[in-house]
Formats: C-alpha cells, sequence, structure tokens
C-alpha cells in the first residue's frame, strides 16, 4: 500500500509540473520592437504597420506565439534586444559586426544599399568608398551605414547623423548634404509620401547586394522557438504574400 502510494504521489507531481509547463508556455510572451523606417515598420494611426511588419505578424500568427510589438528608436532597440531575454528586433541589416551578437530570423527582404545623389549634381563622381569622403553624407543613426563609416576611416566632417530616412530626402533636395543612402522601396515610399519624383533622384555608387534584412532576437532566445518561427516565415514567404504586401505601400 505505501509503494503504491508513493507511486500516485510521483505520477502527481509529474502531473502538477506538466501543467506548470503549459501554463508557462501559455503565458510566455515575445516582446518585438520596430523603430520608424517606412516602408518597412512604421506607426500609423496608433498601429504598427508596413511591409516587414504584416511578414513577422503572419509568421508569428502562424506559429501561436504570443507577442507584443513597440515602437523604438533604432540605436535603443539594437542594445535592449543584445540585453534583454524575450526581445526582438526587425527590420535590421545583417552585417558582420552584428553577426555575432544576435540571433537572427529571415531573410525579411534582400538588401541593396545604394548611394544617391540629385540627377542634376553632375560633379558627384564615385568610382569607390574613398570618393565617398569627397562629400557630405546623410546617414541614420546607429545603422548599419553609420557603422561602415565607422570601420572604413570616415571621419565626423563627412557625414551628418539622422533619425529618419524622410529627413535624408528633405536634406538632399534642399541641397544640404550631396548624398544619401538607401534603398529602392524605401526612398520609392519616401519620395511619393513627400511629393518629390524619384526621377530627380540617380544611383552614384553601388555599396552593397549581400547581408539581407532580418529579425533579430536575443542571444538566449530558445533554439526550438528560433526554429519554429523560421519555419512559419518561411512558409509565409513562400505564398508570394510578401509581393502582395508591397504594392500595398509601393505604388
Amino acid at each position: 500500500m505505501y509503494y503504491q502510494w508513493k507511486i500516485n504521489l510521483f505520477k502527481l507531481l509529474i502531473i502538477i509540473l506538466l501543467l506548470g509547463a503549459v501554463r508557462n508556455a501559455q503565458a510566455y510572451e515575445l516582446t518585438i520592437f520596430a523603430d520608424n523606417w517606412p516602408p518597412y515598420n512604421f506607426k500609423k494611426n496608433n498601429k504598427i504597420v508596413g511591409i516587414s511588419t504584416e511578414l513577422i505578424e503572419a509568421a508569428l500568427q502562424k506559429s501561436k506565439i504570443k507577442y507584443k510589438i513597440q515602437t523604438r528608436p533604432f540605436k535603443r532597440a539594437l542594445l535592449t534586444v543584445q540585453k534583454k531575454p524575450d526581445t526582438m528586433l526587425f527590420t535590421v541589416a545583417r552585417i558582420p559586426q552584428r553577426e555575432d551578437l544576435f540571433s537572427w530570423i529571415g531573410p525579411l527582404h534582400p538588401r541593396r544599399v545604394y548611394f544617391f545623389k540629385l540627377k542634376n549634381r553632375t560633379d558627384i563622381q564615385i568610382g569607390g568608398v574613398d570618393d565617398i569622403k569627397k562629400y557630405y553624407t546623410g546617414v541614420l543613426s546607429g545603422g548599419s551605414i553609420e557603422q561602415f563609416f565607422n570601420s572604413n576611416g570616415f571621419r565626423d566632417e563627412n557625414y551628418c547623423l539622422v533619425s529618419n530616412s524622410e529627413q535624408l530626402l528633405k536634406m538632399l533636395f534642399k541641397k544640404r548634404i550631396d548624398l544619401i543612402p538607401g534603398d529602392p522601396l524605401d526612398l520609392a515610399y519616401q519620395m511619393n509620401t513627400l511629393g518629390y519624383k524619384y526621377s530627380e533622384l540617380e544611383i552614384a555608387y553601388l555599396l552593397s547586394e549581400e547581408g539581407g534584412y532580418y529579425m533579430v532576437a536575443n542571444k538566449k532566445t530558445p533554439a526550438s522557438l528560433l526554429k519554429k518561427i523560421q519555419k512559419s516565415l518561411e512558409e509565409v514567404l513562400a505564398t508570394g504574400l510578401r509581393d502582395q504586401i508591397i504594392k500595398k505601400y509601393v505604388k
């Protein structure tokens, strides 16, 4: 009888532990950050929207993972995700300087980084990275180009830092800067929103076609969770949803 009682107690303890694990799994919630980078992720009518946002939400809902998305300046969000478990951030360029700092989910988008100039600035001629130093460039604070400049001998007088790509375009058209980095989707959306003509811009230099744009996660994120989100994202992308979403934002 005593032996049977011990078996029953052991079974009860197993059930309690399993129920606790289920409750913890149900209570588990990711905090996901996004900065203001239209058309990939931005706030509109008090809601976080954008191409990347819709892809991420589709993948998380498919994975049946609880989450909340919050806006946060990019540089601060990067630091938070490095230090705080259960946090993630999108849309992030996958560059060597960041590779070992995070776990990576994606890619969400291919990455093509160009330097643009006004078409009528025929005086600007760039044949390589060192030529960029001859001109004054606007750069997003905390972004991959700022890190690239810091790693390649650019000095403070070579560039200025701004908080969003809308500022970059306004400064370029006011001729306060000579060059801006960007990708075609970003600039097409911004130009349309601000009322500028895309035809007034011209590619001055192609810097990179490598890396892609991803969602990053804190390094302590369970591998099983990362794998689950990655699989769901790949399934979402395979449906062609990304191209459908792009047409909503860039016309």
